[in-house]
């Protein structure tokens, strides 16, 4: 019980992040579940895993809320979307092939590694890319390149267990996209993105994890009640938060954010003994 209730207040975090910042909260969800599967004497090679699926699973929910409520302000780039959701179901189901043919360790070394990455471009990017004029025209992008994109999103998103916010919004604001519209078309594109993982994560995982009464392959079912729950009732106050603070603002907030997750996780990936 008190497990469940840890991950109802998860959840509630998780929602705030996945509307203000157009991601599904993987990157705080991820190494809590390692951390809580690891503590109940799951196999240290499934644990990220497991992380990774019960991720995508919970991300589907908050990342649909956000969408619905971005979807109202009519932010989301319906032109290009279809595209980049083609790309990224291709991208994902290469991606969680080579999830279950790699090791934990290496996983999460990529995770951290792709954290470092994205904590750097939030705080070191040209002033022109973090503040787009809110009105500018949209910028015409070749679907080859929108497909070539999806599949860059899913892909890495496999192996870090997010629904690919952390990737998508730099690289369409790259592309010259406003920020808001990068956050709203990223929540969308979480949608498609996290439930391939979450039904890979049941495929691969099937009779596979050894404490069966909490699992479904290796989603871990008491986080993807819990946090899928209060996810979705508070995204939309995040959305509310994305539409009234500065986009310089936003993004500072995402890098302080990550540069947490990615210490905890460190020091987990230590403190296991791995390295």
């Amino acid at each position: 019980m008190e497990m469940l209730f840890i991950f109802l207040l998860i959840g509630c975090v998780t929602g705030v992040l996945a509307g203000l910042l157009g991601i599904g909260g993987g990157t705080i969800i991820v190494p809590i579940i390692i951390y809580t599967v690891t503590q109940q004497g799951m196999p240290y090679e499934l644990t990220m895993k497991i992380a990774l699926a019960t991720s995508f699973s919970v991300i589907i929910f908050s990342t649909a809320s956000s969408a619905y409520s971005h979807s109202k302000h009519k932010a989301i780039l319906w032109n290009e979307f279809p595209y980049l959701s083609v790309g990224t179901i291709i991208g994902v189901f290469l991606g969680s092939y080579f999830v279950h043919k790699t090791s934990d360790i290496i996983l999460q070394v990529i995770f951290c590694l792709f954290m470092g990455y994205t904590i750097y471009t939030l705080l070191f990017s040209k002033k022109n890319e973090a503040d787009r004029i809110e009105n500018v025209d949209d910028p015409v992008i070749t679907k080859p390149w929108l497909s070539g994109g999806g599949v860059f999103i899913g892909f890495i998103s496999s192996f870090i267990g997010i629904a690919g916010g952390a990737i998508t919004v730099p690289l369409l604001s790259t592309w010259g996209f406003n920020t808001r519209k990068c956050i709203a078309t990223s929540s969308m594109l979480g949608v498609v993105l996290a439930t391939i993982g979450a039904i890979s994560g049941i495929i691969y995982g099937w009779n596979k994890t050894e404490i069966t009464d909490y699992y479904l392959g290796f989603i871990y079912l008491p986080a993807f009640v819990g946090i899928g729950i209060t996810s979705v009732l508070f995204a939309p106050l995040g959305v509310k938060f994305s539409y009234k603070l500065p986009v310089k603002v936003i993004r500072q907030i995402f890098a302080v954010f990550l540069i947490l997750v990615v210490s905890k996780m460190i020091h987990l990936i230590i403190s296991s003994g791995s390295i």
